[in-house]
């Protein structure tokens, strides 16, 4: 595998990751508390560098108090999905119905998104593709409803992260009970095109969109757009996430383990960051061990998956050295794939929970054939 830094930095701190502290009683409270910084509670949203009028943090409160969510955006990106994702799970987990209406149009919707959506979530969210091809799809708008209330965001804002922070994007909030007649016009209308003008994004649909999709050209600015500046002096803590086709694969490596499947081959060009992509695969399974042909492959990976467990628990089984008692152990096959190694002396038959094959199509030779077949490890 070709190996660098694909795996996503996301900035432990930044907005994604941080909470708001509630105030009690949310209705009439002008601050609410984020991450030691007071957000002012507004209607009026228009981005750039004041983080009080950050579309992001207005939903955030609102998802908090929120019984329905309903939303209707052109498009989504991986980047914002990944914002609102654990306010999403937060509101599912309470018995919140959450509904999403998105656009396919010029494959601006990054199917990453939507693997995160479904990996993260699951079906409690329904979600689907706007589905009428005589007419053009732009809103943008968010609804939130509560007991016998209700509010709706409308404005310029799709799910990316530049949208939902400091790009310029202007945003309107109103209140069912300031003008009930234009909420309800809003409303019905959303009602009938997710009923009526949409189709279902469940597996098979993901399949298809993914498989046809192909990067718009657009989307370089998308990106830089979402590279959003942080504050110079706040403190910083990388953490490593997947991102892009890293996504979708771990998606159909999990829906094929839940169908019953214990093996599985991953093929993706160079560039995406394959061996990042076993380690966040690997990283629930105690017992790892990852297979390649050359020592510089195996040190890099070793990396990666440090960078992902967030642990030195791994050794190294090549030339002089012999690690055996460790959670993750990076061998060569020309090590490994000896017949005096390949024994109880030193893995027990039931060490290895998981095992990554580098190369694959290398297997066919007798020393990856002995360890593909070598009854210590279990299929994975």
């Amino acid at each position: 595998m070709a190996q660098s830094d694909f795996a996503e930095k996301i900035e432990a701190g930044g907005s994604q990751t941080e909470d708001l502290a509630m105030a009690a009683g949310y209705e009439g409270n002008d601050l609410e508390t984020w991450n030691g910084l007071q957000i002012e509670c507004t209607d009026v949203m228009t981005g750039d560098r004041n983080r009080n009028r950050f579309l992001y943090y207005q939903l955030k409160m609102s998802m908090r108090k929120a019984d329905r969510i309903d939303m209707i955006v052109s498009f989504l990106m991986e980047s914002g999905v990944r914002m609102i994702l654990k306010d999403l799970k937060e509101a599912l987990d309470r018995g919140v119905q959450v509904r999403i209406l998105t656009g396919n149009y010029l494959g601006i919707t990054q199917p990453s998104a939507l693997c995160l959506i479904k990996k993260e979530l699951g079906d409690r969210v329904d979600l689907r593709f706007y589905h009428d091809k005589n007419r053009s799809f732009h809103p943008k708008s968010y609804i939130f409803h509560w007991k016998e209330e209700g509010e709706i965001y409308i404005g310029s804002s799709n799910i990316s992260r530049s949208a939902l922070t400091s790009g310029i994007e202007w945003n309107y909030r109103f209140h069912s009970q300031e003008d009930q007649r234009s909420f309800r016009l809003f409303y019905d209308t959303f009602v009938d095109l997710f009923e009526h003008h949409s189709v279902v994004i469940d597996d098979a649909e993901l399949a298809r969109y993914s498989k046809s999709w192909h990067k718009p050209a657009v989307s370089k600015d998308l990106a830089r757009y979402d590279d959003v500046e942080e504050d110079a002096d706040r403190k910083v803590q990388v953490l490593f996430q997947p991102r892009g086709a890293q996504i979708e694969a771990l998606y159909a490596l999990e829906d094929s383990r839940a169908e019953g499947a214990t093996k599985g081959l991953v093929q993706a060009a160079t560039g995406v960051g394959k061996t990042y992509l076993a380690a966040f695969d690997s990283a629930r399974y105690q017992r790892v061990l990852f297979v390649a042909h050359r020592e510089e492959i195996l040190k890099q990976a070793a990396v990666s998956f440090r960078n992902v467990r967030q642990s030195d628990d791994y050794g190294f089984f090549y030339g002089k050295q012999k690690d055996t008692d460790r959670a993750v152990i990076f061998a060569s096959v020309a090590t490994l794939g000896r017949k005096e190694y390949l024994t109880e002396a030193y893995f027990p038959p039931d060490y290895f929970d998981y095992v990554v094959i580098d190369e694959f199509h290398h297997a066919v030779n007798d020393q990856y054939q002995r360890i593909v077949n070598y009854s210590t490890f279990p299929p994975a």
